[in-house]
């Protein structure tokens, strides 16, 4: 007979060990790395640029001139390291006219520090890249907020069809992560009273301010629940399209931040990423995509608080697994992302997804060339000398959106007693 000790240890010596993912398998794997930062720091400045011109370009033949267009072999300068047109005789480099205008860094620079970047596979603080440059922490913060940038003009593109799935996901907000899947609230949405009032006989003084101060700062009516959101609270929501190929989950991704997961803003965002009369649709049981279900050729839905998978396979487990990097990205990594530049974490974090079977190097190339031809940054040139973003990327609409921090730059009233302004 047998104790319940030996059992225990019988039973553990026979359990097979936790297999290793595919994903896990790829990362360890040789064909995963394909360049290292010291390639390229003991490569020369002739071979970084002949990197940026193939990536940019094509070939040296077919340089197009950032200033007129003109497709052809131009007039080389080697001293400068720039082209003479030989349409308009403007002279431009291979960085001309792209988010990395005017750099003051090498070619070596730009290359190691956006293949850092693309290494993290969770993302990458900008104290981290600083250290790693030895530079200063706006430089590094500004360059990977122009990465981004690009991506979200260049990457976060184009309409998708097939099977694709749709999810939302509440982000930011007061305690943001405790109301992620679950409801919000029971109370009707009433159009003659505040949702927030409360009667005289059980406020005191302090609670009638704390009450008067929350519904201040509250945020756009839920219409599922009826109660207000957090002033800075934001859905997240993730468009994928199925590879087919089992075991290989989502072959593309679209990212969209809006105030509310209502039909409106759905259709705004579907309208913009999928080509849906000829596409499948799968997504949870919320009632902002029961009506726009019937513009595609099948709506299939899961109910979340029952299953996560329903009896035929309906799932939207591909945009479910977006959400989920994306909470990785913002508690182990970026820690607080502000509402105004979620969209741009949000797409960094698709980026990832999508690529996240290539080698490092095709990687550093896929980033390089939408950096180089999705024209000047329009958010971040001048970021330090105060020239920020003065608008939220939202859908359906952009909104306003005041810049965050201290203010930058020199003071515009002079100092007529030569004290430099504060």
């Amino acid at each position: 007979m047998t104790t319940q000790s030996e059992g225990a240890k019988k039973e553990s010596s026979t359990r097979h060990p936790r297999a290793r993912s595919g994903s896990a398998a790829w990362h360890m794997s040789r064909e995963a790395v394909s360049i290292s930062v010291p390639d390229i720091v003991k490569a020369t400045d002739r071979q970084c640029l002949d990197v940026l011109v193939q990536v940019r370009f094509g070939s040296w033949d077919t340089v197009s001139c950032p200033h007129c267009g003109t497709v052809s072999k131009h007039y080389w300068r080697p001293l400068e390291k720039r082209w003479k047109c030989a349409g308009c005789g403007s002279t431009f480099s291979v960085t001309s006219g792209t988010i990395f205008a005017r750099r003051k860094k090498s070619y070596q620079y730009i290359l190691s520090s956006v293949l850092m970047w693309v290494n993290s596979a969770a993302g990458q603080s900008a104290l981290e890249l600083k250290r790693h440059m030895d530079t200063t922490y706006n430089t590094a913060f500004t360059l990977q907020h122009k990465i981004r940038e690009a991506l979200v003009r260049g990457y976060n593109v184009g309409l998708m069809n097939g099977d694709v799935e749709m999810d939302g996901a509440h982000q930011s907000g007061w305690r943001a992560d405790e109301k992620r899947g679950k409801p919000q609230g029971s109370r009707p949405v009433q159009s003659d009273a505040d949702p927030f009032a409360l009667t005289e006989i059980m406020l005191t003084q302090t609670g009638k301010n704390a009450a008067r101060k929350k519904a201040k700062n509250s945020g756009p009516i839920n219409p599922e629940f009826g109660n207000r959101f957090p002033k800075d609270r934001r859905i997240l929501f993730a468009i994928r399209k199925r590879s087919g190929v089992r075991g290989k989950g989502a072959c593309a991704t679209r990212v969209a931040i809006g105030l509310t997961e209502t039909s409106p803003v759905v259709k705004a965002v579907l309208n913009d990423f999928v080509a849906m009369p000829e596409s499948y649709l799968n997504t949870d049981s919320s009632p902002a995509y029961t009506e726009l279900g019937k513009e595609f050729r099948m709506h299939r839905t899961v109910e979340h608080a029952k299953e996560l998978s329903g009896p035929n396979g309906e799932n939207n487990n591909q945009a479910e697994e977006l959400n989920a990097r994306f909470d990785r990205a913002e508690k182990g990594i970026y820690l607080n992302i502000e509402p105004k530049y979620m969209l741009d974490y949000a797409v960094e974090t698709s980026f990832r997804s999508d690529t996240r079977r290539l080698p490092n190097g095709e990687q550093l190339k896929l980033a390089m060339c939408v950096a180089l031809n999705v024209g000047e940054s329009e958010f971040w040139k001048g970021f330090t000398h105060g020239h920020h973003r003065k608008i939220e990327l939202l859908h359906p609409h952009p909104q306003p959106a005041h810049a965050s921090g201290p203010m930058k730059g020199r003071h515009p009233i002079s100092s007529a007693n030569g004290r430099p302004p504060r």
